[in-house]
């Protein structure tokens, strides 16, 4: 135990701001203080002494060696269990999203909810760098990655599988760390404490509800201990019943009239498009080609028809009102419609079992043996839509009838088309209705188990030391809904390519829609039994670590004693992802429209790491680390990683603290990003680039001459110029090329402990990411293609003049190393009368982007004691300064935090204010959101040379409040409520966000609204 002469108003400060129950500056960031002795003040004539106090020393998230000051180097949060029942949060995830770093955007309800990768899921983004950049840790141990990558690439921890029964407090280091713990603390670390040395049985339950509809949750929660001279067992048990959210509970977005325009079209329910129609093939005029509008895109089903199938959906017709008054409005044609903007999901159904085991037995004095186990199965249920099928057909009819395609022998498109009259081409799609198909639902299975254990002790006096072994693992189980591929292709799209004829060379691919049923057909029990299958994806990862640390004094200087901690690790990690059968056929007994990619591989890291803490003068001391990991593997290019940090402490006062850091850091490629093998899917997709050679062949005569003066024509802009979205196949695979991700994190910042009840902190910290891993998808990667292409506005007799030089983007430079790669993914193939095709787009991941972030966090906190009872006060505040984005390094390096299509919050704030009187407290919270852009900027706002590109409008800040409040009845027996959202706010007004749900994407779960919730707790 270490002697401190002095108690600081630093520390009376911790105290008082952790009783309070708020995201505090200085909270207790120990494990556990131990004891805390402070002598009596002794008032005499001329001053006043304090005797010598005892603090004990604890490992506090960012550092192995134990310390007795509170705040250090770097700035560390921490969230106790009571904090986050006076802020009303239920969950681990509920209180970690609230933090005023959490400013990026994640997949919310709205999206992950209906079927995602991950919609069971839950995690952060700190700083917006995404959130695979943020360690977490259990007890200072490693947590196996949840089985199923974000978005199909990333790993991450599943925050819904910590139990909230468990947890003592929650520290978070917000700077890079990788020097004390290795790959992934780039944005931060969260450490999760878990309880130990529990004496007391404490019952507690909890009910709640929405006040708008849907989303009933009960909570039960059970902790007990015991605690002897040589040992204590402590055991926490949780079962959490959640009822689901759909959008139909939400009166504001359960319809296509709760959009910001008018009325819009209702989703196709049943529709038949003329696919000649649709690509401009009827003319008006011979001379002109002009097109005949008259000739619908859509084919008329006739009222009684949409009756007749049975469906309920609405004969319909769906127009496009012209942006200029002097225009005509496209009429698109009629069919039946359905709104399915009532049938999403806003939070999904679960139910969770969580166990929490912790013992510990003291062998001798000085050494003792521990061990816990935290184990949670979680389960469920997603509803993602509407069942459908979407076919290609070029159909062969009768003798005698004809056929769109007819117009073809008539000459207006080149080549031999004798016999194309007999042929129909056209796009069948159907939605099944609930009543037909069920909705297309899946069911998850999620379990999660970690096992700690190992010995720690002191030798020699003042060396700690500790031996531990760390083992945890995930399943991840997904049943889903889907139609088989050979019952689709036997009712309704017949027969692939079955016929022999001048569409081969046209490249023309297609069903020839001889199926056993019409599409407007009235669904049979029989076709539902043949229809329905579940397909099972099982997934599984695990994490092994062995580490060995020893701490304490190395030697002592003048200016005090130097410390030191020397960490070894051993950790072996690894996945796997397995399809059942029908996802992987190719054979045409798989699942209609779905594909899949399986994954698997485990690697292995050494590491050794030293931290050197030390006094330079009385004033200033010193931090410093460093650690070396060793992949042993050939899955990457990692190899070694060596990473150092430096810190620096002045504390010219008892009551103020300077400090300073520099680190590197670094995050090993996501084992998906590696592991993925090659999988295909399918998916729409715009060529932009083929799009533009089509838009000016209207300016060229037959010879394909330009014949236009270009002050006639205008650019072409994939913005707002047609073009037609294509089915295509994608290749994705995993790259075992990938190098780590490289960062550095810089901060500066100060704590100043203004009076004894008023604490004020604030630093400034910039994290810089090069290597970044981008990874690819088919839409970005064509529309890479468009801003890649090589044009010229001089010759135009060359094949690259174009009349236009394209719309640039500071991110891509023609020529340079991304497109030259960007364009060997693309492979395209001539159709014919339908114009170059998309054949496939692969799918990867590549290190190239350099990715930077700057802000300011600050804090304070305050308490006032009155005659009517105790006040404190907490306010928290993050603001991004900068943030810079390059794609490559021949690429311009952009500032991204105002543009147009960035939707993290450029500031967040949170506050509290808990009044304490007696056996009554009560807790105003709440959380404000910095502006965003808005979702549909005007087109203008993609033009890099308008003035608005960087000052696109901005939606209003978001605020909301929580109250709760809690009423001792007994020592042993307390009551309490809480009410999240309080005012019930719904996000800013947004007009552009004309699709559902109808507001700005960034607010992610922001439909929920208003919940209120009671819990009675009961110590035994």
């Amino acid at each position: 135990m270490r002697k401190i002469n002095i108690l600081t108003s630093s520390i009376r400060a911790a105290f008082i701001v952790g009783a309070v129950g708020s995201f505090n500056v200085a909270a207790f960031a120990q494990d556990e203080v131990e004891s805390v002795e402070v002598e009596q003040v002794v008032e005499n004539e001329s001053t006043e002494t304090v005797d010598t106090e005892e603090i004990e020393v604890v490992e506090v998230t960012g550092s192995h060696i134990k310390a007795n000051a509170l705040e250090g180097v770097s700035p560390v949060t921490v969230i106790t269990a009571d904090e986050m029942l006076k802020k009303g949060f239920s969950t681990a995830y509920d209180a970690l999203k609230d933090l005023t770093q959490n400013t990026g955007v994640v997949q919310g309800a709205e999206m992950a909810a209906q079927g995602g990768f991950t919609p069971n899921a839950q995690s952060l983004n700190l700083r917006g760098l995404g959130n695979n950049q943020t360690l977490v840790l259990v007890n200072g141990r490693r947590v196996a990655d949840y089985p199923a990558p974000y978005n199909g690439a990333s790993n991450f921890v599943n925050l819904s599988s910590i139990p909230a029964a468990a947890i003592s407090r929650m520290e978070i280091l917000t700077s890079g760390a990788s020097a004390i713990y290795g790959s992934d603390a780039i944005a931060g670390v969260v450490n999760i404490i878990t309880k130990k040395d529990v004496e007391d049985t404490t019952f507690s339950a909890r009910i709640g509800t929405t006040t708008e509809g849907g989303g009933d949750e009960g909570r039960f929660q059970l902790v007990t201990g015991s605690v002897g001279d040589d040992y204590s067992v402590t055991l926490a048990l949780e079962y959490q019943k959640q009822d689901p959210i759909f959008s139909a509970d939400r009166d504001f977005m359960d319809s296509v009239d709760d959009g910001p325009l008018e009325r819009t079209a209702l989703d196709r329910g049943i529709v038949i498009v003329d696919d000649m129609a649709q690509r401009g093939f009827y003319p008006d005029d011979e001379d002109t080609e002009d097109v005949d509008e008259s000739v619908k895109w859509y084919r008329d089903p006739t009222e009684p028809r949409c009756l007749a199938s049975g469906s309920g959906y609405e004969y319909t017709e769906r127009v496009t009102v012209a942006d200029d008054e002097d225009d005509d409005d496209f009429v698109w044609g009629n069919y039946c419609g359905v709104d399915l903007s009532g049938t999403k999901s806003l939070r999904n159904e679960r139910e969770t079992v969580s166990l929490y085991l912790s013992g510990e037995y003291n062998l001798t004095d000085d050494t003792s043996a521990y061990a816990d186990v935290m184990y949670s199965q979680q389960d469920a249920f997603v509803r993602g839509g509407f069942h459908f099928v979407n076919t290609k057909i070029l159909e062969l009819l009768p003798e005698g009838e004809e056929g769109n395609m007819a117009i073809l022998e008539e000459g207006v498109i080149p080549g031999d088309f004798e016999g194309a009259s007999q042929y129909d081409w056209r796009t069948e799609q159907r939605l099944f209705a609930q009543h037909e198909l069920g909705y297309r639902d899946s069911t998850i299975e999620d379990s999660a188990l970690q096992v700690n254990a190992g010995f720690k002790g002191v030798i020699f006096d003042d060396y700690d030391w500790e031996l531990a072994f760390s083992r945890s693992e995930n399943t991840n189980d997904r049943y889903a809904t889907l139609l088989k591929e050979e019952a689709v292709r036997t009712l309704y799209k017949g027969g692939y390519n079955t016929h022999t004829y001048w569409y081969e060379e046209q490249g023309i691919e297609h069903y020839d829609g001889v199926g056993t049923v019409d599409l407007y057909a009235p669904v049979t029990q029989d076709m539902r039994n043949s229809l329905l299958g579940t397909q099972l994806t099982a997934a599984d990862s695990y994490s092994n670590t062995v580490t060995g640390i020893i701490s304490g004094p190395v030697m002592e200087l003048p200016a005090g004693d130097m410390y030191f901690a020397l960490v070894t690790e051993w950790n072996q990690q690894g996945y796997d992802i397995e399809l059942d059968d029908r996802t992987l056929n190719e054979d045409g007994n798989g699942w209609d429209g779905v594909t899949g990619t399986e994954g698997g591989g485990d690697r292995e890291r050494y590491a050794v790491g030293l931290e050197l803490q030390f006094p330079i003068i009385d004033t200033l001391s010193a931090q410093l680390a460093g650690r070396y990991d060793q992949y042993e593997d050939d899955t990457s290019d990692v190899g070694g990683r060596f990473t150092p940090q430096v810190g620096m402490e002045y504390r010219p006062t008892g009551d103020l603290l300077f400090r300073g850091n520099w680190g590197k850091s670094f995050r090993a490629p996501d084992m998906h990003r590696v592991f993925a093998t090659d999988g295909g899917y399918y998916t729409t997709a715009y060529d932009y680039s083929t799009c533009e050679d089509a838009y000016y062949e209207q300016y060229k005569d037959d010879d394909g001459d330009w014949d236009t003066p270009v002050e006639e024509m205008e650019a072409y802009d994939p913005a707002k110029s047609p073009c037609m979205a294509q089915s295509a196949k994608g290749n994705s695979k995993g790259s075992k090329t990938l190098k780590e991700e490289e960062g550095t994190t810089y901060g500066l910042g100060f704590v100043w402990d203004i009076t004894e009840t008023l604490n004020v902190t604030a630093d400034w910290y910039v994290v810089e990411i090069e290597q970044s891993v981008v990874s690819e998808s088919m839409s970005g990667i064509l529309l890479n293609d468009y801003y890649c292409k090589v044009r010229q506005t001089e010759d135009e007799d060359a094949d690259n003049y174009y009349p236009f030089d394209a719309q640039e983007r500071e991110d891509f430079t023609p020529g340079s190393p991304q497109c030259i790669a960007n364009a060997e993914n693309i492979t395209r193939k001539d159709a014919g009368i339908a114009g170059p095709q998309i054949e496939s787009v692969t799918t990867s991941h590549v290190n190239l982007a350099k990715t930077t972030v700057e802000g300011i966090d600050a804090k304070a906190a305050y308490q006032y004691s009155s005659s009517f009872g105790d006040w404190y006060f907490n306010l928290a505040w993050t603001h991004t300064l900068d943030s810079t984005y390059q794609a490559d390094e021949e690429s311009e390096e952009i500032h991204t935090r105002d543009k147009w299509w960035n939707k993290s919050a450029r500031s967040v704030m949170n506050g509290s204010v808990t009044w304490v009187e007696s056996d009554l407290s009560v807790t105003l919270s709440g959380r404000r959101i910095g502006s965003i852009p808005i979702s549909n900027p005007p087109k203008e706002f993609s033009d890099e040379d308008s003035y608005y590109h960087e000052s696109v409008q901005r939606l209003d800040p978001y605020y909301t409040f929580n109250l709760t409040s809690a009423y001792y009845i007994s020592d042993d027996f307390k009551v309490s409520a809480q009410v999240q959202n309080v005012l019930n706010e719904q996000p800013p007004e947004d007009v552009t966000a004309y699709s559902w749900p109808f507001y700005n994407g960034a607010y992610g779960g922001a439909a929920v609204g208003r919940t209120v919730s009671a819990e009675m707790t009961y110590v035994f």
